[in-house]
């Protein structure tokens, strides 16, 4: 529609058309409004009389004495008049208001787009600082947002302030419940369970119930909980109670379809208890715990294992729909889908009526919420937030730097973010990204005088734009590349550099740029991002030939990236696995447990793994050249052939967890609590006793015929395996044993261990210390050993020491942290916490 300033009836009526179009579009529930004859006159004289003055006269009554649907049509139209007469300025405040107001994703997304069309300004994300006084301990949300706060206060949110609420009733109280009605708490002999009104400080209740563990409300029912019994009652007085039959339970949620309390049990059940008599009506059982629950108007969706149930108990016991996930981790209800997060960052759209998979996003994310009407919030452990459309679209992106440590807040207009600072910090309500924040317009000025080598001016502008956004990527490579150019101090450059990194993993647009520049300032060969998920910390790498392989347990997945470059080749999926999975692997296989389940994975085979179960769940396993070696925790040792991968012998041989390792023809078991076995490798059976220690094992390492054995007394044993009758060697260490290897120098057996306290020593198998490298920072201070050096991380860089002297030869700069090295084709790699890969040539 062509802006222009109407000035007499006849454009008035040529515009006519266009503009009850946009009635039908926004006006669809006018008639039911209070003042919809006010709003119908007010279009009939702008639009078909050309009485511009008394038809703002008339929306503006209305945009005053309205309800919310009245106030936000009386805006839209105060909106269109303005823009069409091109007065934009005052467009633009309209536009703002009926935003405000209106609860349409579909109008909230137009509106968004006609208020970014009639702006000349750049938007601030951050907004107004609410000061906390104490941190917060818990959020009650209901009609109206409180918190808790450590000090005992009370504050109910509102826009743009805390109201403090002092319910009196003593500082010793615990409070259990807070809502618009009152305060539930109890005293610390928890002989009773006590209600408060806000309203009216005469009413005081008092139940009998003794040490309440959690109540849930949902109306005028409240359930109430303890450690053997669960309560039913209202204000009045208890209605039912049962004792212990839901022992360990959580109430979850309340189904309102059929009016009943939903508790998830220890038996891996839903439980649905009466709000009437407290009697139990339905039940869904799962085979494994129910981690998730959401109650979607008739729909109870739960995840279990690795499986999102759909259920209408009402109408069925059998699953509606049912999804499988790799370790779904939260589920949400967002617009008409269900989206569910996984722990590897994956957002998925469903279909609530049939489980269909309607859109996908591959993220950094630790967590997700709602934000602006219509936006979803994927919020990373970085402090990053990227906020997608109801198809999972990337809308904008903005790094607070640190993560959010409570779910979001709002309350009529405002949304508040808390970071377990002491403040909540308010953000713009109604961004949808339609045009740029203030930060990235300032970003896009700091790239031209970076450009052009203008040093003098940027620091200003970097100022500016931390103010804005902390967290700005760009902003901090740019200082980077600032100190480089102006010889700042190396701490301040690995800052910098640090910050860089650390914000750009989780903004696609920046990853590449940053990186790059950031493994030329830092002589890498590459610096890559891993694809695996936030919370596989300190991924280790091993691998063969061209290929870097890493497991990432959180998404159970294997990876295998380009040994030359770091980039992706594939991923497949691995079996259920723990964060720590036990595993090993040498450069053809990978032998991974998962629960009582062996599976062995081909690397040069997309194929579904050889599986072989064991007779308990596995403690350790290593791979030989010739056999998988599996024990468990009930005392069993299986040998399994390779590469048919049929099982040569299983045999029990101690009743708990132990330790083993292989040097020729025979096998040396290390129960941990300190008995010695030997075993004949072909038949599994014992061939001997070896010696007793008093002290829990908790690492072993072979050299020929010695065996090293770390203890929890901060002993290392050096232990003759072909001479039981000698005692073995002792030496006393400074701290707990946190390594352990067998190393080969100048063609002769040594032990390398690593301590707690980051120091690393060198011993010949007779137990003669060699030299001390006192070193800091190490993930697990466990070097790579490498030709004659020992590689090893020490945060910020990654070192190798002389295996002659324990001395620095070479030193490589990881500002962004380091993991324990890899070496493979003169390549050393390491990868950080923040996922990221270094490769650098030797």
């Amino acid at each position: 529609m062509t802006k222009v300033l109407f000035h007499n009836a006849k454009v008035l009526r040529a515009a006519a058309t266009a503009s009850l179009a946009l009635l039908c579009v926004f006006g669809g529930k006018a008639h039911a409004s209070t003042m919809a004859y006010s709003l119908q006159e007010a279009i009939y004289l702008f639009e078909m009389k050309g009485e511009t003055a008394e038809a703002i006269r008339i929306l503006k009554d209305v945009s005053e004495k309205g309800d919310r649907e009245d106030k936000e049509q009386a805006h839209f139209y105060l909106a269109k008049i303005q823009e069409l007469a091109g007065n934009f300025s005052s467009a633009n405040f309209y536009y703002k208001q009926s935003l405000n107001n209106t609860k349409e994703t579909a109008k909230a997304y137009w509106l968004a787009e006609r208020e970014a069309a009639t702006s000349n300004t750049f938007d601030e994300l951050l907004k107004k600082k609410i000061p906390l006084k104490s941190p917060i301990t818990k959020i009650f949300k209901d009609n109206s947002t409180y918190l808790l706060l450590e000090n005992k206060n009370i504050k109910k949110v509102e826009q743009d302030t805390l109201i403090s609420i002092n319910p009196h009733i003593g500082a010793n109280a615990e409070i259990l419940y807070i809502d618009d009605a009152g305060v539930w708490y109890q005293y610390p002999e928890k002989d009773s369970l006590h209600f408060k009104s806000f309203t009216n400080s005469a009413i005081k209740r008092a139940f009998p119930i003794v040490g309440t563990t959690s109540i849930f409300i949902k109306g005028d029912n409240i359930l109430a909980q303890s450690a053997h019994t669960l309560t039913l009652l209202n204000k009045k007085g208890i209605r039912a109670q049962i004792n212990e039959k839901y022992n360990g339970c959580d109430v979850s949620a309340f189904y309102a379809t059929t009016g009943h309390f939903v508790l998830n049990c220890p038996d891996n059940a839903l439980h649905f208890v009466s709000d009437g008599d407290a009697s139990e009506t339905y039940t869904i059982t799962q085979f494994e715990p129910i981690k998730e629950l959401l109650v979607d108007k008739r729909d109870i969706l739960l995840l279990s294992g690795n499986t999102l149930f759909c259920y209408q108990p009402k109408n069925s016991a059998i699953p509606q729909w049912r999804v499988s996930f790799s370790n779904a981790e939260k589920i949400l209800s967002f617009e008409n889908r269900i989206a569910v997060l996984e722990a590897s960052g994956r957002v998925t759209l469903l279909n609530k009526s049939n489980g269909t998979i309607k859109s996908i996003i591959r993220s950094d994310a630790a967590d997700i919420q709602e934000l602006a009407q219509g936006t979803l919030g994927l919020f990373t452990n970085e402090g990053a937030l990227t906020v997608v459309d109801t198809i999972l679209r990337p809308l904008w992106h903005f790094n607070f730097t640190k993560p959010i440590t409570t779910d979001v807040i709002r309350t009529g207009e405002s949304i508040y973010l808390f970071f377990g600072d002491s403040y909540l910090q308010g953000i713009a309500p109604h961004y949808y990204g339609m045009h740029p924040l203030l930060s990235e317009n300032l970003a896009k000025r700091a790239a031209s005088l970076v450009e052009n080598s203008d040093w003098t001016s940027l620091p200003s502008i970097l100022d500016s734009i931390f103010k804005l956004e902390p967290g700005n990527a760009e902003a901090w490579l740019f200082k980077a590349l600032y100190l480089e150019n102006n010889e700042g101090n190396d701490k301040d450059r690995q800052k910098a550099w640090s910050e860089a990194v650390r914000h750009s993993v989780s903004n696609p647009y920046a990853t590449p740029v940053i990186l790059n520049r950031y493994g030329k300032a830092i002589g890498a060969k590459f610096v890559s991002l891993l694809n695996i998920s936030p919370k596989t910390k300190y991924p280790q790498l091993f691998g063969s030939k061209k290929n870097l392989f890493t497991i990432d347990p959180a998404a159970e997945r294997l990876i295998c990236v380009n040994a030359d470059n770091g980039e992706l080749r594939w991923t497949r999926p691995l079996a259920k696995m723990d964060n720590s999975p036990v595993m090993d692997h040498d450069d053809a296989i990978l032998a991974l447990i998962s629960g009582f389940t062996l599976n062995i994975y081909d690397f040069n085979k997309d194929t579904p793994p050889t599986t072989i179960q064991l007779p308990g769940k596995a403690f350790n396993v290593k791979v030989n050249d010739d056999a998988i070696y599996v024990s468990t925790w009930n005392g069993f040792l299986l040998k399994i052939l390779r590469p048919e991968s049929k099982l040569a012998w299983s045999r029990k041989i101690f009743s708990i967890p132990f330790l083993f390792t292989k040097n020729g023809a025979e096998l040396h078991l290390a129960s941990l609590d300190g008995d010695i076995i030997h075993l004949w490798d072909g038949s599994g059976q014992i061939k001997s006793n070896g010696v007793k220690l008093q002290n829990g094992i908790s690492l072993l390492a072979q050299a020929d015929s010695i065996m090293a054995i770390a203890t929890a007394n901060n002993r290392l044993y050096l232990y003759n395996t072909t001479n039981n009758a000698n005692e073995p060697v002792q030496i006393l260490l400074e701290s707990p044993i946190s390594s352990l290897q067998a190393v080969q120098y100048q063609g002769k057996p040594h032990f390398m261990v690593g301590l707690s306290d980051q120091t690393v020593l060198f011993y010949t198998i007779k137990g003669a210390p060699l030299w001390k490298f006192q070193g800091k920072n190490s993930v697990f201070n466990t070097p790579f050993i490498h030709d004659n050096s020992a590689w090893l991380d020490q945060g910020n860089e990654v070192v190798s020491i002389s295996l002659k002297d324990g001395k620095v030869q070479q030193k490589f700069s990881t500002p962004g942290g380091a993991g324990t090295p890899f070496i493979l084709n003169k390549t050393l790699y390491s990868a950080s916490s923040k996922r990221l890969l270094y490769g650098f040539s030797l």
